[in-house]
């Protein structure tokens, strides 16, 4: 039985695979199906045959990094005790060799046992270790199970919960906090040979390391011994011409784009002795320049339709940014507009306490680390931006202390917004806030945007025409999250899905079709029928066609102010067809209570009643949490974690023309 198990499991794999490739050559364009060619002979070539001066590159001889004002820098703000003793809890966790990334604890070292040293392709969710000696391109990563989410291992291995153990050893000068670093850095290097091994796999990951290894060298590479200073140098010189050889383009010319380029304007920029720094530098300049403008809409949304990838790219554009000033290749002016108005976006989205709407895909990434923990990215970026373009009123509402700072210095928090109602028509989001009198704080967002960027829109959901409310400082009409990527299947499937947004579902259909983990084969468009915008008396309807195709159905929801703290949501159905079955939900966040009353539902925590639904209509209304088969009620608070959630649901039959109305009554906390 065993045996018929194994061969089930593996036909189920191979269909899967299949699909994921089909599903994945059906985005592509004429000109991407020729690059793909293109690469996969490169690969092919790599796989047989590497230059001698690649594998056998000296690294002796050549300058460490020295990244300008980095110290300086973390000499200043380790004066903060409460960030010095986190770096101080950070470098005794990993020095113990207790490591935890995105909610999973590493195994721990026998107590007995010298080494601590991590084994970098020990996934330990699974126990299994991912092959360590085959052809870096020759591992599946996507399709292999047995393994795990090839994210774990990947997380381990940018090093970045080294960076804070490098600050910590600079202000400190402990010797063991130094060798610690220089053990770590090498010991990588020693277990995964030029190319081979799942770390060398994407290039992304390739960028993230660089970084790193930047970081820690320019800190306390000069107390490393002489032959690892040279492998180091050695390992970064063959990062670099790996990530040169194989850029992502195309459809896969998302953020990983920007994080290549970013490695390697870094890398070239501060290492300009290396063979090929001087290209380096200059592709990753032209490319940062470029996707700056295309990553971040005029308005400054990010077009992957997720601000923690925004900040994500935010924190690559500003990092090579900032080097270039230091080093006197200041960017164009129209890059620090870009990324002013990339800041100014994410300060509209952020909530009183400083948390935004977790919309879209959200892994808990970022290039500079400060320990091993979820981290307040978002924030942290945005009083970057606030810094580096000289606008201080982008900076978050809440003190932020991180590493990034050692080059960005934060402002002081902010907590002053423009009031009332934004329109953000290239990104396709309406926001309300309001800190006035006559209701609560509260954030309120309307997603009538795409659902991601580029052809497969890979870090997109299907949240057209979903709204997400914060109160207070806290979320309550919440995103359900990310959850998992490659590992997720069914599951991912579900948190990208439409029912796990605050929209309409017909027959429990997504509004845009899955494809696989990163793939859409087909995706809503939207547009926005009508606007009202006075910051008093504002109206936004809008329509996607997610529905046209398979029930002849466009899904129209209006969203409008009518009155303080009082918003109505009214969804119909336009085209010719029969009466259909839908599903409108509200996930809320699991720190409040729910219940019924009347037709509609009150949210309340222990202070009182803080929002309530009502419904004037003919759907009936109920309360899920936590349900399996199918699959309702759950949300993500971070990468990897699964928790059930309430969601109100209003069901049943919804003919074309005829109305499903909710207000959303915001009530003063307490009262």
């Amino acid at each position: 039985m065993a045996t018929g198990h194994g061969s089930s499991e593996n036909l189920v794999r191979l269909v899967r695979k299949a699909r994921w490739y089909r599903n994945r050559l059906a985005a592509m364009s004429a000109a991407e199906i020729a690059h793909r060619m293109e690469e996969q002979a490169r690969r092919r070539i790599s796989r047989l045959y590497l230059p001698g001066s690649v594998t056998g590159f000296n690294g002796a001889g050549f300058d460490l990094p020295l990244w300008p004002g980095l110290a300086d820098g973390v000499g200043r703000i380790a004066g903060d005790a409460r960030l010095l003793s986190d770096w101080v809890e950070n470098a005794r966790l990993v020095r113990a060799g207790q490591l935890s990334f995105l909610g999973i604890d590493w195994p721990k070292p026998d107590e007995a046992a010298a080494d601590t040293l991590p084994d970098w392709h020990l996934d330990p969710a699974t126990g299994q270790r991912w092959p360590d000696d085959r052809y870096c391109f020759d591992i599946s990563y996507r399709h292999a199970d047995e393994f795990g989410d090839v994210k774990n291992v990947w997380e381990l291995s940018r090093l970045q919960y080294l960076q804070p153990v490098a600050a910590y050893a600079l202000v400190s000068e402990d010797a063991a906090a130094v060798t610690t670093c220089e053990e770590h850095l090498t010991s990588w290097v020693a277990a995964n040979p030029v190319y081979r091994g799942v770390h060398w796999s994407s290039g992304i990951e390739v960028a993230f390391r660089i970084v790193s290894m930047l970081v820690i060298l320019s800190l306390v590479g000069s107390r490393f011994s002489a032959e690892s200073r040279a492998t180091l140098m050695r390992s970064l010189y063959q990062h670099g011409w790996w990530l040169a050889r194989f850029p992502s383009r195309h459809s896969s010319a998302n953020n990983h784009l920007v994080a290549e380029a970013g490695g390697l304007y870094m890398l070239g920029a501060l290492c300009p002795g290396l063979p090929g720094a001087r290209r380096w530098a200059d592709y990753g300049r032209a490319v940062l320049e470029r996707e700056c403008q295309r990553q971040i809409h005029g308005d400054g949304v990010g077009a992957e339709q997720s601000p923690a990838y925004a900040a994500l790219t935010l924190e690559w554009l500003l990092l090579s940014g900032d080097l270039g000033r230091r080093l006197g290749q200041g960017f164009s002016p129209e890059f620090w507009t870009r990324i002013a108005r990339a800041g100014g976006f994410l300060k509209w989205v952020t909530d009183s306490a400083g948390h935004q709407p977790r919309i879209g895909d959200d892994d808990d990434s970022h290039v500079l680390g400060n320990g091993m923990g979820v981290e307040p990215t978002i924030n942290s970026v945005m009083a970057a931006v606030a810094h580096a373009t000289d606008r201080p009123e982008i900076s978050p509402p809440v003190p932020v202390r991180h590493l990034r700072h050692a080059l960005m210095p934060a402002p002081p928090p902010n907590g002053i917004w423009p009031g009332g109602f934004r329109h953000f028509s290239e990104g396709g989001y309406s926001v309300q806030r309001h800190l006035g009198k006559g209701a609560a704080d509260h954030l309120l967002v309307f997603d009538h945007g795409p659902i991601g960027y580029l052809s497969i829109a890979a870090h997109g959901h299907a949240d057209t025409l979903s709204v997400w409310l914060h109160v207070e400082g806290q979320p309550v009409l919440i995103d359900a999250g990310t959850y998992l990527y490659h590992a997720g299947h069914a599951w991912r499937d579900h948190f990208r899905g439409t029912v796990a947004h605050n929209t309409l579902t017909i027959g429990g259909e997504n509004s845009s079709e899955i494809s696989g983990p990163f793939n859409w084969a087909r995706k809503a468009e939207t547009r926005v029928l009508n606007l009202k915008d006075s910051p008093d008396d504002w109206q936004v309807s809008a329509e996607h066609d997610g529905y046209q195709a398979s029930h002849g159905i466009a899904h129209v929801r209006t969203v409008e102010r009518a009155g303080p703290g009082l918003y109505r949501i009214t969804d119909t159905l336009r085209g010719h067809s029969a009466p259909q079955r839908v599903e409108i939900g509200f996930l809320v966040s699991p720190a409040f209570e729910v219940e019924a009353a009347g037709t509609g539902f009150r949210i309340r925590d222990e202070r009182g009643v803080v929002l309530t639904i009502r419904h004037a209509g003919g759907l009936a209304g109920w309360l899920e949490t936590g349900r399996s088969g199918p699959e309702r009620g759950w949300h993500s608070p971070s990468f990897g974690v699964r928790a059930p959630a309430p969601r109100i649901v209003f069901a049943g039959e919804l003919s074309a023309g005829r109305e499903a109305v909710f207000e959303l009554e915001i009530h003063e906390v307490g009262q």
